[in-house]
């Protein structure tokens, strides 16, 4: 009889085993399910009808939510003819195409009366004709300056500022946001609760927007915000204004005074 490897014989990858102990090669099914989905049943449609769905389904509200909670497919049946709307809908439970004017992402189970208005979000406005269209020698970011908005700079509240300085002398900035989605008003809903009457934004993105012009001349809102920037001292005899916005074109060019071979 061959000698059986112990346990502790780490090294001994093949133990040999008794000829007479030796057990026999398991049987291999090659018909055993592979996933747990093979132990469903097979999907098969309903038979679906038009009297079938007219004697559950009287009122068009409860029609579009059965249709959503079998298909999650909104539809659009209110108002229409009795038998068109279930024709849309046996169309649509059998898996037919259907007019996309019968079709809307709403949920049938939510109240649209019950749901808060909310502003759409205005489109930024266009950049200022007059600035060059090229890339800019520097920008500068700033995160102090007031909030353009009343009740929003009352609150001390500032804005992201862009500025941009060009070759030929132009100056730009841009408020660059932050939006923020605000309430206004408040009324109770059904259940008694408070919520607010609609949702607005509060959007000072103003898209780029000239400081000075190409000739040397600062349009209105410009002024105003050198003025401001200038008040940002720094140092004792430099302000923001003159260190990062209205730079000297020869401080981009240092490099090449240094070293023009450079």
């Amino acid at each position: 009889m061959k000698k059986i490897a112990t346990p502790q014989d780490v090294w001994n990858e093949e133990p040999e085993i008794a000829e007479s102990a030796q057990a026999p090669e398991p049987e291999i099914l090659d018909d055993l399910p592979q996933s747990v989905d093979e132990f469903k049943p097979e999907y098969q449609p309903l038979e679906y009808s038009l009297e079938g769905l007219k004697a559950d389904f009287p009122a068009a509200k409860e029609l579009e939510q059965f249709v959503f909670d079998e298909t999650r497919i909104g539809l659009k049946l209110k108002g229409l003819a009795p038998d068109k709307k279930y024709e849309i809908a046996l169309a649509v439970l059998k898996g037919e195409t259907v007019d996309p004017r019968y079709i809307t992402g709403a949920n049938p189970y939510v109240d649209q009366a019950e749901l808060i208005p909310e502003d759409p979000i205005r489109p930024i406005p266009p950049r200022d004709k007059r600035l060059p269209n090229e890339e800019p020698m520097s920008m500068f970011h700033d995160m102090t300056v007031p909030h353009p908005d009343y009740e929003m700079r009352a609150l001390d509240a500032k804005v992201r500022v862009q500025f941009k300085t060009y070759a030929n002398g132009c100056i730009s900035y841009e408020i660059m946001g932050p939006l923020e989605r605000h309430s206004v008003g408040e009324k109770l809903d059904k259940y008694g609760r408070s919520r607010p009457e609609k949702i607005v934004w509060i959007d000072p993105r103003s898209g780029e927007q000239a400081i000075r012009l190409q000739d040397g001349s600062y349009t209105k809102m410009g002024q105003k915000l050198r003025t401001l920037m200038e008040s940002k001292k720094v140092n004792k005899d430099q302000s923001v204004w003159s260190i990062w916005i209205d730079r000297d074109f020869v401080s981009f060019n240092q490099g090449s005074i240094e070293n023009p071979w450079g």
